[in-house]
């Protein structure tokens, strides 16, 4: 009798896919095809197994003090299986809109790619002690394990999934920024004492269990939320040792493989814990409304200051190239008035083409400020357009007209317009 060394499930005879997690089994010379899904999205064996030592491993000091930079390469990659997940998930999207399930390629591929997200954060976290390295597959010797029941979705709450997600999300979003100062100190722990406290270490593991859960919740892989088991499987004053027999699946069934004996699937810890895990939650409360509400501020600081100087790097130009162009002006003759203030508007217009292309980019405007820039940048072109006018027209005085009346009015309005302008980009 053998077992499935991924979720612990009962192999069947000539099957290549174990019938609960759908992991391939390797070795076996039959080619039946994976078995069908239930189609009951309200199956409570639904879930996301994550299996992980609750017992603080022993780390090399070194690897702690290099961890971020060992762990480079690794996002490197996990940027680019998550480019590729995030298209199968768009596929998914529409095949389980229309048919209420995900197609079983796309569910091994982002069970796979669940997997590889897994190994990788554990080892971000400190909660595994060796390098996980980038493997797609299940291996008995691994350090995290993950199975997902492969069921049916309803396709109302396929179809409002990220809507259905948000909260879950947002709990998801605290538990990341409560995290970092936990963290940190299971850092400067890890570097002094080569091995983590066990209720930080818990609750971190709790972290990244919940997380997990949300990633399968959003790619499609299960229609059940992960705020089951939030706060752990139960609660116990002293947590075990890791034991192979706590298998989520309630089975009492024991999967062979060197990982499956020690990485269990339904975690109970200490009272501790928990209060590590509020804690971590309270922490990312503040942090989230200061990132929300600081960062805008600050933002648009930085944006006003590069605004502010090109809104009045253009408007000096303007006014010396206007100054130039009456100088210039004043200087024609009678005799030769049309083509001598043609060729002085020519000069004007080549000194404004620095300043037009300043003004063409407004992605660095406040939007506070947008409102007024676009009224600026208006009477900027209202200016160009007259002098585009003096420069191609052939009659002196409609010349005249122009720069006695038209574009004193315009350079005025487009004065007023500076001075407001400045008065929203100051801070």
């Amino acid at each position: 009798m053998s077992y499935c060394t991924n979720c612990g499930t009962q192999e069947v005879e000539g099957q290549r896919y174990c019938p609960v997690c759908g992991a391939q089994k390797f070795g076996t010379t039959s080619a039946a095809a994976m078995p069908p899904i239930s189609y009951d999205p309200a199956n409570a064996a639904a879930e996301v197994r994550v299996g992980l030592s609750l017992e603080p491993p022993r780390h090399s000091r070194w690897s702690v003090l290099l961890r971020g930079i060992l762990c480079f390469p690794l996002f490197v990659v996990a940027e680019i299986v998550g480019i590729g997940a995030l298209a199968v998930t768009i596929v998914a999207w529409f095949a389980a809109l229309f048919t209420g399930r995900v197609p079983d390629g796309m569910q091994r591929f982002l069970t796979n790619a669940l997997r590889l997200f897994a190994n990788l954060l554990a080892y971000y976290y400190l909660l595994v002690p060796r390098w996980p390295g980038v493997n797609f597959h299940s291996r008995p010797t691994e350090q995290v394990t993950i199975s997902v029941d492969h069921v049916g979705l309803r396709r109302w709450s396929v179809f409002f999934r990220l809507l259905l997600g948000y909260p879950a999300n947002l709990v998801s979003v605290l538990f990341t920024l409560g995290a970092f100062p936990v963290l940190f100190v299971m850092w400067c722990w890890g570097v002094v004492a080569g091995r983590e406290p066990r209720p930080l270490h818990e609750a971190l593991a709790l972290v990244l269990r919940y997380q997990l859960r949300l990633q399968a919740y959003g790619c499609l892989l299960t229609p059940t939320q992960p705020f089951r088991g939030i706060f752990g499987d139960g609660a116990s004053k002293l947590a075990p040792p890791a034991r192979a027999d706590a298998l989520g699946d309630g089975s009492s069934t024991v999967a062979s493989g060197a990982a499956s004996e020690r990485l269990p699937t339904r975690w109970f810890v200490t009272r501790a814990t928990r209060v590590v895990l509020v804690v971590i939650l309270v922490l990312g409360a503040p942090i989230y409304a200061l990132n929300f509400y600081a960062e805008r501020p600050v933002l648009y600081r930085f944006q006003a200051v590069i605004a502010r100087t090109l809104v009045t790097t253009s408007y000096t130009t303007t006014v010396n190239a206007l100054t130039e162009f009456e100088a210039s002006v004043a200087q024609c003759s009678t005799a030769t008035y049309s083509g001598c203030v043609a060729r002085a508007a020519t000069t004007a217009r080549d000194q404004l083409a620095p300043a037009q292309a300043t003004l063409s980019n407004n992605a660095v405007v406040p939007p506070d400020a947008l409102q007024r820039f676009r009224a600026y940048q208006s009477d900027f072109t209202s200016l160009e357009r007259e002098l585009t006018s003096v420069q191609f027209s052939t009659s002196a005085s409609t010349q005249r007209a122009v720069i006695t009346h038209e574009i004193p009015n315009t350079v005025d309005n487009l004065g007023d317009a500076y001075q407001r302008l400045l008065k929203v980009l100051h801070f």
